[in-house]
């Protein structure tokens, strides 16, 4: 039987590591930063992955692992709708759950669990130093009234579209020839809080 997937022709001591790492970039990616709301479900599914691979892991790994899926699906609720997500869900999201700390726990044998979360954790607090003022992570808006002020904002502004639109005169007769005015660009000034694919603590890194 010929296949077309390029993972199923690499060797499976190839291939697991590599879908592994994959996830875990994944959810890294999808925040552009490296540890985010989504990271934490990414994080525990890496390590399913591995359980999988590896026939199963230890008691301790396991409850690890379902602690993370249920954490990680309020982290995806979360990052759907924008939410806020208290302290207790960024402590454990940048310290329990970071990437670097699912990788050392699929990496070093399950009997050195907790020494892999205490060498991740002391990793993150030195990255974190580093980066300063940088913030390496990023879980949304920083408390409920900044999320409850950008959904009101967000709300106004919609609804003052829908009344300019109303109230906007028909020009469809206008000679074809003086042409369509298109949407003005965003800004790209560096006052602007978009985080790029490139954010600046992956370049210092």
């Amino acid at each position: 039987m010929y296949s077309g997937l390029i993972f199923e022709s690499l060797p499976w001591w190839i291939a697991a590591p590599l879908l592994q790492l994959g996830i875990l970039v994944f959810g890294m990616a999808l925040d552009e930063t490296y540890v985010n709301r989504a990271t934490v479900l990414t994080g525990a599914i890496a390590l399913y992955t591995h359980s999988v691979i590896a026939g199963g892991v230890w008691m301790p790994v396991g409850l690890y692992l379902d602690i993370g899926v249920v954490i990680g699906a309020y982290g995806l609720y979360a990052y759907v709708v924008d939410a806020y997500v208290a302290n207790w869900f960024r402590v454990a999201a940048f310290f329990v759950y970071s990437p670097l700390s699912v990788f050392l726990v699929i990496l070093l044998p399950d009997v050195v669990f907790p020494l892999a979360l205490v060498i991740a954790g002391y990793a993150n607090l030195q990255l974190m130093a580093t980066l300063e003022p940088t913030e390496p992570y990023y879980f949304g808006p920083d408390s409920s009234d900044e999320f409850e002020e950008a959904v009101a904002a967000t709300d106004e502004g919609k609804k003052g579209t829908e009344d300019e639109t109303a109230t906007e005169p028909d020009v469809s007769s206008d000679d074809s020839s003086s042409g369509h005015l298109g949407a003005e660009p965003a800004p790209t000034g560096g006052d602007s809080e978009e985080r790029g694919i490139l954010p600046e603590f992956m370049r210092r890194l």
